[in-house]
């Protein structure tokens, strides 16, 4: 009998690829093409998290991280960044090898490479701990000097961003600047340095997007320039910070305008004029803009938003859980502005529900039920890989209706009925289709290791017949009397009866146009979608005649 590909070994050999590719990737003597770094780390995490490897997934997700600094130009590709990468990648293809074996010590070691590239590129995705005893003299030092270091430079980009809002330089002077103290390896043990690092890396971000100038930059980063050169004399001086004081509060809260999350979203009765109406006089339509998510984004997402909650969850102070709160400012970003299918939708829904949830102050007035949500909307989100969209966009609107205070009944009216989606007949791609990180990729993936190793495929019968019957059960009595089974005869249908004709072939035509431009627009080959394309316009146009 052949053997199964199961689970862990499925997960064993598509990881197994991706780190192939990156060890060729960042092992060579020149600088990696960062976009396709980026690429595969991604695509390895997702691989991870579908497959609940979760302590593979956290080291891969720093290394994804690592990745998006050298794209962003936030760390220069050096053989110092050469070696760890590759380092990485050798310490990932131990754990992906023990994955049949897996045991606490690996969890430990995998958390620890994640924690190691973390520190290195400034964005840990643990909660701060506690402090036992005060960082020593040498810390204390270090800390005052690239504090009033990194201060300096603050003060330096808010002048130039008064005089020049389109200024990037004096921005990337700050990130270069900030590196000495995201390395620091206590840097975890000394609130609010964390916070106020990831802070203002956030200000970075938001002041160098797009091409119109942030008006309120120059007083974040002067806001910021006070709260750490404050918070950096503290630390010199007495070995801790004060979490609450007047200049970090001040900063919190000019970052808030900054990311825009300080205020609620307006409601849409509030823009008409106070009158009989009528107020709208035709339905719009939404814009075509923005990425599409697919679902190893949605459960990417879904992660953060978890980490999120965790770490609300143990901020000790309203200052610190601000700043917690901002750290949803980039995902809600993606979640609101993307295209997509009805999950992607109503995750963009629960986006708008956050956000205004944040600015009338609710998300920090009862942490504990705002953390609550952001569990819940992880759940459907890494819940995303599994199919069943319909139902799990109508979780993640019960979700938006519950921050936004709505009873459940209103939630269900706006959930249509859900329909399962149609069984996926288990056969091989069709030669020449493109081997993706989502979901239908991995599928590919399998069929062509099933047929390469010579193994026996995943059988729909055996799923429906249910699990194998226990041997030491005892055989079901026999009826008492046979059951008169009706003999239908099947009616034979045509062909033609289960293709697109008429209007309805047109209109496949023209929802396959997202689908084309994206495929061009990433460089994948359209042809095949081109092709059914004009066979859906040639059904239409044959139906008329």
């Amino acid at each position: 009998m052949n053997k199964k590909l199961g689970m862990a070994e499925f997960f064993a050999m598509e990881a197994g690829e991706y780190l192939e590719r990156l060890d060729a990737l960042v092992s060579g003597s020149g600088v990696p093409d960062p976009p396709e770094f980026q690429r595969l780390t991604r695509a390895l995490r997702g691989a991870a998290l579908m497959a609940n490897q979760h302590a593979i997934a956290q080291a891969a997700g720093a290394l994804e991280q690592l990745a998006r600094t050298v794209r962003e130009g936030q760390r220069p590709w050096g053989e110092a960044t050469r070696q760890l990468a590759t380092r990485a990648v050798d310490d990932l293809k131990i754990f992906v090898r023990r994955i049949q074996n897996w045991t606490d010590d690996d969890t430990a070691k995998a958390r620890d490479l994640a924690a190691q590239l973390e520190a290195i590129t400034g964005r840990p995705s643990r909660p701060v701990r506690k402090s036992v005893a005060g960082p020593d003299s040498g810390t204390r030092a270090f800390v005052a000097r690239e504090g009033a270091s990194l201060a300096s430079a603050l003060d330096r980009a808010g002048k130039a961003l008064a005089q020049n809002p389109l200024a990037h330089d004096p921005l990337q002077a700050v990130l270069n600047v900030m590196q000495p103290l995201r390395g620091l390896a206590s840097l975890q043990d000394l609130p609010p340095m964390s916070d106020l690092l990831e802070g203002i890396e956030w200000a970075v971000a938001e002041a160098g997007r797009g091409p119109h100038p942030k008006p309120e930059a120059p007083d974040v980063f002067d806001a910021a320039a006070r709260a750490l050169s404050h918070a950096a004399r503290e630390i010199a001086s007495d070995g801790k910070a004060d979490i609450e004081s007047d200049p970090v509060r001040q900063f919190a809260e000019l970052l808030g305008r900054l990311l825009q999350l300080d205020r609620p979203v307006a409601p849409i009765e509030s823009l008409y004029y106070d009158d009989a109406g009528p107020h709208i006089v035709e339905q719009g339509t939404p814009p075509e803009e923005g990425p599409v998510l697919g679902e190893v984004d949605l459960v990417s997402h879904g992660d953060h938003l978890k980490q999120v909650a965790e770490a609300l969850d143990e901020a000790a102070t309203p200052t610190q859980r601000t700043f917690r709160v901002y750290a949803l400012a980039e995902t809600l970003r993606a979640l609101e502005e993307s295209r997509g299918g009805s999950l992607v939708r109503a995750a963009g829904e629960f986006a708008r529900a956050v956000k205004d949830a944040i600015g009338r102050g609710t998300a920090l007035s009862d942490p504990a039920a705002f953390s609550q949500r952001l569990r819940e909307a992880s759940n459907a989100l890494s819940a995303a890989a599994g199919g069943a969209e319909e139902a799990l966009a109508g979780k993640l609107r019960e979700v938006a209706a519950a921050l936004s205070g709505a009873p459940a009944a209103e939630a269900a009216e706006a959930v249509a009925e859900v329909v399962p989606p149609p069984a996926t007949p288990a056969v091989a791609p069709a030669a020449g289709e493109t081997e993706g990180p989502g979901l239908s990729g991995s599928l590919m993936r399998y069929w062509r290791y099933v047929e390469a190793l010579g193994l026996e495929g995943a059988s729909l019968d055996e799923l429906i017949a249910g699990p194998p019957a226990d041997p030491g059960a005892a055989a079901p009595a026999e009826p008492a009397a046979p059951v008169a089974v009706a003999q239908v005869e099947a009616e034979v249908i045509p062909i033609t009866a289960l293709c697109y004709s008429g209007p309805a072939a047109l209109e496949r035509a023209i929802s396959l146009r997202d689908q084309v431009t994206s495929a061009i627009a990433s460089g994948v080959d359209a042809t095949d979608l081109i092709e059914e394309v004009f066979d859906l316009v040639q059904l239409g146009l044959a139906t008329d005649r």
